[in-house]
């Protein structure tokens, strides 16, 4: 059993280390930069069922789906480039055709933001979860000595004297029958849902400096890379691909910046083989120099099928056949869309910022303007939050044009014995949401503007934990 959860452990490495926002700022000192470039929101689910490999028979069957015909009653989809793909070549050694027409059956769903007639509703967690459960976990290692890691002030050196500085969080994982938690700076270590330590996953020793009085991490940005290469070991390099079925392996390749390039996505078989590849049709950059950070693209499970959204795309697909990708959602930004470029003036453009799928909802958050630290502190850009309810099929905000960002969003819980939380410290899984808990966060939700709003029963028991957790103790909460 161990052997089987190191195993499903090493595969999370791969999306963690890859795709964590490690670095949330970075310093120039000297001559040197450091760059370094994370897909937010890229992390996925591991899921346990997968879509059977399909007879070649039933792939050729799919290649005809393009002259489909789509739904009179919804808004033009020319997003999804369907007239373009039927006078697409396939080119040699690629085997499929690709396909991304609209199935009539299931047309995509549309979230309009272009109209701001905004359909406003709470968002009840009570709605979806009726069950909370805590896990109480605390660090093999005393605090001084490198605990778990929360909002760390994390800086990394060159050998030339450069630095790079940002923040660094520990990573949680909810597995099927236990839980893994840590980092690589002080170990990924095992729990039962107890609460009680099994075993220690690994360590990674390399040379660094904690100091627990200042909440600080540092290290030489060759040791880190050496660590995380260890970590990852041969699957190095692999953290864009994601398996489709059985067979097939789906690979990420979309760059922005590379306007040479002509493909978002290829899917391969075990083998090897190029089975399809899925063009781009983002139109090509055409300014270069200093620009904001796009949105970041979206890759995950849903049931099971692997979703993917290209970055400064509008559509959501579904990957359900090696070369067929079935449009799900279509976000339209209306005049508030973004420009390839992401030059000019963004005082009336929407940037997309969260977006989790699971069996019942869709939690959406975004942006009037670029989220920036300036753009924050002059006032000028606001934050709206808002979900599709898949029962009733419909589109609310729950709260619109404030100048809270998630950081400091308290979310209401009124779900029997749980307890509110920052929108940051949630972890929206497919069937679940689990919130992590540290001393300083407690305190955080205390301080909060929005505390005093809370009933006194979880006012209460917030600073009650708040006083018992230890440094090194977590508190897991998970609705059901």
């Amino acid at each position: 059993m161990k052997g089987l959860q190191d195993f499903m452990f090493k595969n999370i490495l791969i999306r963690y280390y890859n795709y964590q926002p490690i670095i949330g700022r970075i310093r120039k000192t000297g001559l040197f930069q450091m760059l370094i470039t994370v897909a937010l929101g890229m992390i996925v689910a591991c899921g346990n069922s997968r879509r059977p490999g399909l007879s070649e028979k039933e792939l050729l069957t799919l290649q005809k789906v393009d002259t489909l015909q789509q739904p009179k009653q919804e808004p033009d989809f020319s997003d999804l480039e369907t007239s373009d793909l039927e006078t697409y070549i396939v080119p040699p050694g690629i085997k499929y055709t690709e396909s991304r027409a609209v199935d009539p059956a299931n047309p995509p769903v549309v979230i309009d933001l272009a109209n701001r007639n905004l359909n406003i509703k709470k968002f009840d967690l009570s709605d979806y979860y009726s069950n909370v459960r805590y896990i109480r976990i605390k660090h093999p290692n005393p605090t001084a000595e490198g605990a778990f890691l929360f909002d760390a002030e994390f800086r990394m050196t060159q050998e030339n004297g450069g630095m790079g500085s940002g923040s660094f969080n520990s990573k949680f994982t909810v597995m099927n029958d236990s839980i893994v938690a840590g980092d690589i700076f002080f170990g990924f270590h095992s729990y039962d849902y107890e609460g009680n330590f099994l075993h220690t996953v690994s360590v990674y020793d390399f040379p660094k400096v904690y100091d627990a009085s200042k909440n600080q991490i540092s290290c030489s940005y060759n040791d880190y890379i050496s660590a995380s290469e260890k970590a990852l070991g041969s699957n190095r390099g692999s953290s864009n691909r994601f398996h489709v079925d059985d067979e097939t392996v789906a690979r990420y390749v979309y760059n922005r910046r590379d306007t040479l390039n002509e493909d978002f996505l290829f899917t391969f078989s075990l083998q090897g083989d190029t089975l399809c590849r899925f063009r781009n049709y983002n139109p090509k950059r055409e300014k270069t120099g200093s620009q904001v950070s796009p949105p970041a693209a979206r890759l995950y499970y849903n049931a099971g099928i692997f979703t993917v959204q290209q970055e400064m795309n509008d559509t959501v697909y579904r990957m359900t056949a090696p070369n067929r990708l079935v449009p799900a959602y279509v976000v339209n930004y209306g005049a508030h869309k973004l420009d390839i470029d992401l030059a000019g003036d963004f005082s009336d453009k929407f940037f997309a910022d969260i977006w989790r799928e699971t069996d019942r909802y869709v939690f959406f958050t975004y942006s009037r303007n670029y989220d920036s630290q300036r753009n924050r502190n002059n006032k000028v850009v606001t934050f709206f939050y808002a979900y599709y309810d898949k029962r009733n099929r419909q589109f609310y905000h729950f709260c619109e044009e404030t100048t809270v960002p998630n950081q400091e969003f308290l979310m209401d819980n009124t779900v029997s014995d749980a307890l509110p939380f920052i929108l940051t410290y949630a972890n929206i899984q497919e069937e679940s949401l689990q919130v992590i808990y540290s001393k300083k966060r407690l305190d955080e939700v205390i301080k909060n503007k929005g505390f005093s709003s809370l009933p006194s029963e979880q006012q209460n028991k917030l600073k009650t934990l708040q006083n018992d957790l230890a440094d090194n103790e977590v508190l897991i909460m998970i609705l059901e």
